[in-house]
């Protein structure tokens, strides 16, 4: 991301030579900080888990997302009698809707006193104060919006991929916890994913991701059963799902599904379509750091901004929660 260079006209307290070399020194930093570094979990990063659309709608309050279904007359209908003359074709038609989403806006300062900018006229102090403060803001950025693509923000209405409220709930696939299980109960819960998922959404789509507690993926390498110790309960797992025709799935996992269920308590688990057209996430803005400027004549200010929406269930049929019970 280029990082302009900005001039000061009003920057009495800091000579010129001393202000281009504080602006020039953030501007390597800045530029190092948000290019190498990125959201990740574990190893893996956060479009793993949901599609991002990242550019549209900067400075909007909402963005808006059209969405079309059909509405026309049925297949069977349009079977004609060519001697009963014109007129009476079937007719196909679509019902055009959408769907507005929030656009959240977010800043963030942090401020350099005059005393440091002066201490670093004699010492390279003040360039490693702006390169802490730059990379503790980032950071604060990095893991919030981690946390809003897995929980949103509920108290601004902000939904995460774990708690969407058109999603549906299944309560009969996990009876404990997948690390938990039994061979007895994995073989079960093998054979139900998919027609589970299946029945929610009109068997119209296979599945790409499934979503787990960290605690429990960590635990997939061991054997499902020990008197037969041929295969581990990933292979299972991941066999049945493939072998029903779900044969891009990918297993992911998060410390936030530990305790997603609708009682909070217990893991959640989530078997979903990992396709733009099917769910995505805004970011309109992304994290945007400002050279600083000066506040009163002596202190300096840096501005980050940034936009995003929560996550966003287009097909959300396409989408089913699995809680734990126990």
């Amino acid at each position: 991301m280029k990082f302009e260079l900005k001039r000061l006209n009003n920057a009495a307290a800091v000579d010129s030579l001393g202000f281009e070399q504080l602006i020039t020194t953030q501007t390597e930093i800045v530029a190092g900080v948000i290019q190498t570094k990125y959201y990740e979990l574990l190893g893996q990063s956060l479009s793993d888990f949901v599609p991002f659309d990242v550019g549209r709608g900067a400075y909007s309050t909402n963005i808006f997302q059209y969405t079309a279904g059909y509405v026309g007359s049925p297949f069977e209908s349009g079977l004609v009698q060519p001697s009963t003359g014109l007129g009476i074709n079937a007719k196909s038609s679509i019902q055009v809707d959408g769907i507005s989403i929030k656009n959240n806006f977010w800043r963030m300062d942090y401020e350099v006193s005059h005393e440091i900018i002066e201490m670093g006229k004699v010492s390279v102090q003040a360039f490693s104060i702006i390169e802490e403060n730059e990379k503790a803001r980032k950071k604060v950025y990095d893991l919030g919006m981690q946390k809003v693509t897995f929980l949103g923000i509920p108290d601004n209405g902000v939904e995460g991929l774990l708690n969407m409220a058109a999603v549906n709930i299944d309560t009969s696939l996990f009876p404990v916890k997948l690390a938990a299980m039994s061979s007895a109960q994995l073989q079960t819960l093998a054979s139900g994913l998919l027609a589970a998922y299946l029945d929610n959404n009109g068997a119209t789509q296979m599945p790409n991701r499934l979503c787990i507690p960290t605690s429990d993926y960590v635990a997939l390498g061991v054997p499902s059963d020990p008197n037969f110790p041929l295969k581990t309960k990933r292979d299972i797992l991941e066999e049945a799902l493939r072998q029903g025709g779900a044969v891009d799935i990918k297993i992911v996992h998060t410390t936030y599904n530990e305790k997603a269920a609708s009682d909070g308590q217990h893991a959640r688990y989530v078997l979903y379509r990992h396709d733009a057209d099917s769910l995505r996430m805004y970011i309109p803005k992304p994290y945007t750091p400002h050279a600083l400027y000066p506040m009163n004549g002596v202190d300096f200010i840096s501005v980050a901004e940034s936009q995003f929406s929560g996550v966003v269930a287009i097909r959300p049929k396409e989408m089913l929660y699995m809680d734990a019970q126990a």
